[in-house]
């Protein structure tokens, strides 16, 4: 039976043909893969033996040459070589010394300023690339002033690529300078770019330069920022700086904040504890039925780094909540984190609340289980 008026015979030969186009086609590109990477490798082996020559000169003169730095600038435009430098600069690093290999580092600033130019009028992945490099050879590290090199990172900032973004701000950071990374935040801001919170935060704790000193230029123009910018900055500090308990505790207070922001607080207060705050978080247990069960939740976790009878009966106060996970937390911090033997907790274990009785008992097996594990892995070891 035709089809169309087409035998079902050529359709099963034009179906074998593109088979066997495809065969061809992956075929081809093999060896045309295997033969590009043979000579990157030559490429990258003929680089080794220039860069060593350059050091060794770099050593005597002091600098690198202008001839050396014009053919690298005209060199490193294509892209093929720029792969081949990467690769040649790798298998420098192990035959020279790290002071030489700094040295040289230092002398190709000029170089990557000037590329700076040229790769910012090329294709995004191309841009992109050249942004992992300067982060990965530490391009401009320890840089003071504001320069070429850090207008070309801010600007790839707020292109629609992702990949490219976090490049950019990977450089960024690596290059260490504050004024940058602050201009960086204000064009994210300003073009409403949505970027991800873990991959801002993870980001800014790769800073290479003064870490305190970009947590308080950033929190200072945190009013500039929206949540989703001040979130990070925050999360930063959280992991990084414990010299902010001030400004934290006076956030916490406002109300009207953002409640991701306080939140962030209350976890900073549990990484840094600060006496002030222990009322404070009290009182989100406390009248937990009237606001976020989250606040309650958060500052039951944070109340196991303020020990004291007080925070014992809070946290016990905390058990009969009627959220699962405030209950839970409570439970989690008597045991777990202030380590309340159980006589001091027979008033719950004997009381008429059976849910606080039943997650007392549930975390003190959890514990249990746990410690059992520990034993077992000490005795395989």
């Amino acid at each position: 039976m035709h089809i169309l008026g087409i035998r079902p015979e050529l359709i099963l030969y034009f179906y074998m043909a593109g088979c066997i186009a495809v065969l061809i086609y992956n075929i081809g590109y093999i060896f045309w893969d295997r033969r590009k990477g043979k000579r990157l490798e030559k490429q990258s082996l003929d680089m080794v033996d220039k860069i060593l020559m350059q050091i060794q000169k770099m050593t005597e003169d002091g600098s690198l040459t202008e001839e050396g730095m014009s053919v690298l600038k005209r060199d490193l435009r294509k892209l093929e070589r720029l792969r081949a430098f990467e690769y040649s600069l790798e298998k420098v690093k192990g035959r020279v010394s790290a002071e030489e290999y700094a040295c040289y580092i230092t002398g190709l600033r000029g170089v990557f300023l000037d590329l700076a130019f040229y790769y910012s009028r090329r294709d995004l992945i191309e841009k992109a690339y050249f942004a992992s490099l300067i982060k990965k050879f530490g391009i401009d590290r320890g840089h003071a002033p504001y320069d070429g090199l850090m207008d070309f990172l801010v600007t790839l900032v707020i292109g629609p690529d992702v990949y490219a973004r976090e490049n950019a701000l990977g450089a960024l950071y690596s290059i260490g300078n504050q004024e940058a990374v602050l201009a960086a935040w204000e064009k994210m801001e300003d073009n409403g770019i949505l970027h991800s919170v873990k991959l801002l935060a993870d980001g800014l704790l790769g800073f290479c330069g003064d870490r305190h000193e970009l947590a308080k230029l950033l929190f200072a123009h945190r009013a500039k920022f929206s949540g989703k910018l001040n979130l990070p900055v925050m999360q930063f500090i959280r992991f990084s700086d414990g010299g902010f308990q001030e400004e934290f505790l006076e956030l916490l207070k406002k109300e009207n904040e953002d409640k991701e922001l306080r939140l962030e607080a209350v976890r900073y207060f549990r990484r840094y504890p600060y006496e002030p705050a222990r009322e404070v978080l009290f009182n989100f247990l406390r009248y937990q039925e009237y606001i976020d069960w989250e606040y309650a939740a958060m500052a039951a976790l944070a109340l196991s780094s303020y020990p004291g009878i007080d925070t014992q009966e809070c946290l016990k106060q905390g058990l009969s909540a009627a959220n699962w996970y405030v209950r839970f937390n409570c439970a989690q911090s008597l045991i777990y984190g202030l380590k309340v033997p159980q006589l001091r907790l027979y008033d719950v274990y004997n009381g008429h609340d059976r849910y606080a009785r039943e997650i007392l008992k549930y975390v003190s097996e959890l514990q249990e289980i746990e410690d059992q594990q520990i034993d077992l892995e000490e005795i395989h070891v």
